[in-house]
């Protein structure tokens, strides 16, 4: 071999040998990489779009999306992209039926997705799965200043409140239904629960687009309390901020659910959103869902604060009729034409 090297350099042919050398491997490296992006070409990476209600962001973002890929991935050895979007329950129920692109919708209540069986994105015989509980609780200032207890408390002369707004919000929605429902299911009287809701918007000062919006005003130092999830109060206390969460002693569960948005989907598609809403009730989602203070699906709430009296949507009969009667007609007959609300200080853009 040496010899023959020497001989190459004697006769002057190096250039040409080492020019040959480089061809033949730059033709090695082209051959490789090629092959390898036709085997990439042909199992490209599977897309998942999630929409969700605003407060699920961090355990979306930080734990759900994260351990599901990972899983997914371990197990069938494809690549996985999750894109999520975050808005008012709401308004995604709009965006939805308008045309976002969502494989999974994750709404506060099952009301918005008889929105997407109207348009006609979900299938009537669709449906959504309870993916957690949280109970509606009071948020207020360090020491509870105003001895808040119950949401009788809240028809306080001077009390400034914060509420999401029942228009984009589903927190606003359950709010409306736990300050009506904790009046009517201890007095059997409809007049009494109405004239308490009444009292209570009579002191509501700035609305939120949506429940995180609402806390975030809440926490820049406005207003003296609001009505929000437990979920999302007790994140905010993890994150520092100085409040006290009080839980009435006849508060409504809020519902939160999961489902499919089957105009959005393929055939192809529906194995991978069957096995992300699968997840999402497995013991292993359970845990994360639990872990950032959201009441299991199980009806089993070791380590969560326990309640007195609550109640749910099917005591006041359900979505339809709550909706319709609470929501649709006397919040937004009697209640919203007179609300006497502050200038928006404008801090939170809308969908946030």
């Amino acid at each position: 071999m040496k010899h023959i090297w020497l001989h190459i350099i004697k006769r002057g042919d190096w250039p040409r040998f080492a020019g040959g050398v480089f061809i033949t491997v730059l033709l090695l490296v082209i051959v490789y990489y090629g092959r390898q992006a036709i085997v990439a070409n042909a199992h490209p990476p599977i897309r998942l779009i999630v929409h969700a209600f605003s407060t699920q962001e961090e355990v979306l973002s930080q734990g759900i999306l994260p351990a599901f890929e990972k899983a997914w991935e371990v197990q069938t050895g494809r690549d996985l992209e999750i894109d999520a979007v975050f808005s008012p329950s709401g308004t995604l129920a709009g965006q939805i039926n308008l045309g976002a692109p969502a494989d999974i919708a994750l709404f506060s209540n099952a009301h918005h997705v008889n929105w997407l069986k109207f348009g006609r994105m979900v299938r009537r015989e669709t449906q959504p799965s309870i993916i957690g509980y949280t109970p509606m609780v009071i948020v207020t200032r360090q020491g509870n200043p105003h001895d808040i207890n119950s949401y009788a408390d809240l028809t306080q002369p001077n009390l400034r409140l914060l509420h999401a707004d029942p228009r984009s919000s589903g927190a606003g929605e359950w709010s409306l239904l736990a300050e009506y429902g904790s009046a009517l299911l201890e007095t059997s009287d409809p007049g009494i629960a109405k004239t308490q809701l009444q009292a209570i918007w009579d002191n509501v000062r700035l609305l939120g687009h949506s429940a995180r919006a609402t806390l975030t005003l809440f926490e820049l130092g406005a207003g003296d309390a609001l009505i929000t999830y437990e979920q999302d109060a007790r994140l905010a206390q993890e994150r520092g901020v100085p409040l006290e969460v009080i839980v009435p002693p006849r508060t409504i569960i809020a519902q939160h659910v999961a489902v499919i948005v089957d105009d959005n989907i393929t055939r192809g598609e529906r194995p991978i959103v069957q096995a992300f809403m699968d997840y999402l009730l497995s013991d292993a989602g359970q845990q994360v869902f639990s872990h950032y203070h959201m009441r299991p699906a199980t009806d089993v709430y070791e380590g969560f604060p326990p309640m007195k009296k609550p109640f749910t949507v099917e005591d006041l009969g359900g979505w339809s009729h709550a909706y319709t009667e609470l929501v649709d007609t006397f919040w937004r007959e009697e209640i919203e034409p007179c609300l006497d609300l502050d200038p928006s200080p404008m801090l939170i853009t809308p969908g946030e």
